[in-house]
């Protein structure tokens, strides 16, 4: 009986942000609420939210791991969509931190957005995207995950357009969104995968059918599609791009999402996969290299960034890469510590970052020498040359971005409108006719020929009587 109760205590983790949110619209229907009466809402959902993951904790540590399945979405063939949540100690983890880090974020933009125009759409967005999280972590197949997945991602593209007033929120939005709907190919393509390949999504089930199908060539596509997705979703290279644009949004948005859940999540979805990465020397590789080269474009790249909140965003990308690196070294538990000690870091910088101007004019006042001055002392070490080199290359962030552009976007748009005109120009030949050239469609249907079939009625100027046609000017 009790661990049928925490499980759905649980299992409803994702349940109360979203309901919040739809209570929020209703509320709108009337008016536009007040902010007190917003905030109250969203509190409630999100210490239901932490009380449902302590359910969890409490359901891990006293029955272990638990596959809760709550039957099919529905079923189609031979294909179904079950609803299944995996209750185990990374889920446990990761479900609590979400939970608290929501509440603090909640907490703590209560004050900060006050008389903000935007200020009920930020808490929409937030319990949109808290319920997304808790689905993604709590998903028990690729499924369920993936919808959590692609909840998170509007929800941050929305909030990354936050000030839409403004040009470059839009314009950094949309390339958040490019990159995500690129990458997301990949765990798509990975879900479709795994069903084709073991006919199941369910990760208990995938996980116990890893041993009869060892070393098949589906495995390591199927991997390295998972690898794509996480690889967007936590900015690595080299479609890492999007992140320092997407500091854009509200400092808050910026702590929750790209400081420590949302940039996360890439590796999450690398240790929820992990029995399946370890099948394949060639999938680990890939995570060392990618992570390693990451790892020191990224820390470059913070030395030289012009503001406190793009530093912290580099920062960020190179220690995701790290948590790649030992992902691909199999050292999972290290990866998860790291996962939410780092993200509990980079969301208390990300909080400061309004202050961290001033907290560096106390620290020069108090001590006579910043973290600036010691880090500039170190670079002097270095010979001038490579100096001047990896700055201009840091400075640049290894002309990764152009190299993209040139190699990979315009031949693809190139390609897309050449199709565009092959498709025109075919649809201009078919419109044409050979009696009258061009401008008259084509017949859809043949002519009755019957002996009992009227006549045509033809115009004046096709009748076999008519004289030739009169000149037009």
């Amino acid at each position: 009986m009790l661990p049928d109760l925490l499980s759905a205590g649980f299992a409803l983790a994702p349940v109360w942000p979203a309901l919040a949110a739809v209570v929020i619209a209703f509320l709108l229907l009337p008016g536009r609420p007040s902010e007190r009466v917003v905030a109250r809402v969203t509190a409630v959902a999100v210490w239901l939210s932490l009380a449902s993951a302590a359910c969890g904790v409490l359901l891990c540590l006293s029955h272990g791991p638990v596959d809760y399945r709550l039957g099919n979405w529905y079923e189609a063939a031979e294909y179904s969509f079950p609803l299944v949540m995996l209750f185990d100690g990374l889920t446990a983890a990761m479900s609590a931190f979400v939970a608290v880090i929501v509440l603090t974020t909640v907490k703590f933009s209560v004050t900060y957005l006050h008389r903000e125009p935007g200020f009920v759409r930020f808490f929409v967005l937030t319990l949109f995207f808290a319920a997304g999280m808790q689905l993604l972590v709590l998903a028990g197949s690729a499924e369920l995950l993936f919808i959590g997945w692609e909840f998170v991602g509007i929800s941050s593209v929305l909030l990354v357009a936050f000030f839409h007033e403004r040009a470059m929120p839009v314009q950094a939005a949309l390339r958040v969104l490019v990159t995500y709907r690129v990458c997301d190919i990949g765990l798509l393509l990975g879900a479709v995968g795994l069903h084709h390949w073991l006919g199941t999504t369910v990760w208990a089930d995938v996980f116990a059918g890893l041993p009869q199908h060892a070393g098949e060539t589906a495995g390591l596509a199927v991997g390295l599609a998972l690898v794509f997705a996480a690889m967007g979703k936590s900015a690595q290279f080299p479609v890492g791009g999007w992140l320092p644009r997407a500091m854009e949004g509200p400092t808050a948005s910026s702590a929750v999402f790209y400081g420590s859940l949302s940039v996360h999540a890439g590796v999450y979805l690398l240790l929820r996969a992990a029995p399946l990465l370890e099948q394949s020397l060639v999938i680990r590789a890939v995570l060392v290299v990618v992570g390693l080269v990451t790892a020191v474009i990224a820390a470059l790249s913070s030395q030289v960034s012009a503001d406190a909140k793009s530093a912290v965003a580099h920062a960020t990308a190179s220690q995701v890469g790290l948590m790649f690196v030992e992902c691909g070294l199999g050292l999972y538990t290290l990866a998860l510590v790291h996962l939410i000690t780092h993200a509990t870091l980079r969301y208390y910088q990300f909080l400061r970052t309004l202050s961290a101007v001033q907290d560096a004019m106390w620290q020069q006042a108090a001590l006579g020498r910043t973290d600036s001055d010691e880090a500039a002392a170190r670079w002097e070490e270095v010979a001038p040359g490579p100096r001047r080199a990896l700055y201009r290359l840091a400075l640049e962030r290894f002309a990764v971005e152009p190299a993209l552009d040139r190699w990979l976007t315009r031949p693809i748009m190139n390609l897309s409108r050449a199709l565009d005109r092959l498709e025109g120009g075919l649809l201009a030949l078919h419109a044409r006719t050979p009696e009258a050239g061009t401008g008259a469609p084509l017949p859809l249907m043949a002519p009755d020929l019957s002996p009992d079939a009227p006549a045509p009625v033809l115009s004046p100027a096709l009748r076999p009587d008519a004289g030739a046609p009169e000149a037009r000017v």
